[in-house]
């Protein structure tokens, strides 16, 4: 078990969603000994560069040396853009991550009733992850339920799904382990199994980060 004393863990939430609904996976890293702030983000009504620069002040500025990333949906996108301007050390934790683009996205910015929801996240949910630049070790938790999830009101995804972001969407050779359980996308940050997953490959000992 590694000793947390002097370890923070920031968390990064989804598409429309603000920083509390990860108070579940909060407070159960709070109780294994992290430092845990939550970054709340616009992430559709502000421009992805913002946010960007946003999300590297709030990581650098952490007084902790060592600092994971547990990050959720299109937290994912903004984490791994932003990595190479962030200094800390420490791990990224992926929670159902289109990192290869959605395709509930795309399908939605072809549809006129839908296509004015996603405003500033269009890009990045449609392109995902581009030329990747790791500094870190990383892990993917996606989601297998094939629930219920707004892809299931535009598009029909490809299986297995946790209704939002298909298994085949977070999947990639630069994630250095990728698990799934069986369950939504949302319902994830609930997940008992989820935080005990996160807090398996937290609390594992840390190797030399990498680039790809």
């Amino acid at each position: 078990m590694i000793n947390t004393e002097q370890q923070a863990v920031v968390l990064v939430h989804g598409l429309w969603m603000s920083r509390w609904t990860f108070f579940s996976i909060a407070r159960s890293l709070e109780d294994q000994g992290y430092k845990v702030y939550r970054f709340g983000w616009k992430t559709s009504t502000r421009p992805f560069s913002f946010n960007m620069l946003k999300l590297q002040s709030f990581v650098n500025s952490v007084s902790e040396k060592t600092v994971h990333l547990v990050v959720h949906s299109m937290g994912g996108i903004l984490s791994m853009r932003t990595m190479p301007n962030i200094r800390k050390q420490g791990k990224l934790v992926m929670l159902g991550s289109p990192i290869n683009g959605s395709q509930a996205a795309k399908a939605m910015s072809k549809k006129r009733w839908s296509r004015w929801m996603l405003k500033h996240a269009q890009e990045p949910l449609e392109n995902g992850v581009v030329n990747p630049e790791i500094f870190r070790n990383s892990c993917m938790i996606a989601g297998t339920s094939n629930g219920i999830g707004i892809a299931k009101l535009v598009t029909k995804l490809p299986e297995p799904n946790d209704g939002t972001v298909a298994l085949v969407e977070t999947q990639a050779d630069w994630i250095d382990k990728h698990t799934s359980v069986n369950t939504n996308h949302f319902r994830m940050l609930f997940h008992k199994e989820v935080k005990k997953l996160i807090i398996e490959f937290l609390t594992t000992n840390i190797v030399k980060n990498k680039k790809a």
